[in-house]
């Protein structure tokens, strides 16, 4: 996973946009931290999909 600054995000931030696009997982970071992460929208729905099975299965008492 790629790591770039949050200066350096700024500054390509429509390049950074067009890779997580492609697919590519990028870590925004702040003081040597993530801050945040540039994900493609296919990752996105994955993990919205995992959290609403999480949520249905929390919702039965279930917990696999």
């Amino acid at each position: 996973m790629r790591r770039i600054q949050a200066a350096g995000a700024r500054k390509n931030f429509s390049s950074l946009v067009n890779k997580s696009a492609k697919g590519e997982r990028i870590k925004v970071t702040r003081y040597n931290k993530t801050a945040a992460v540039l994900i493609s929208k296919r990752d996105l729905e994955r993990l919205e999909d995992c959290e609403k099975q999480v949520a249905a299965s929390s919702k039965r008492g279930t917990h696999d």
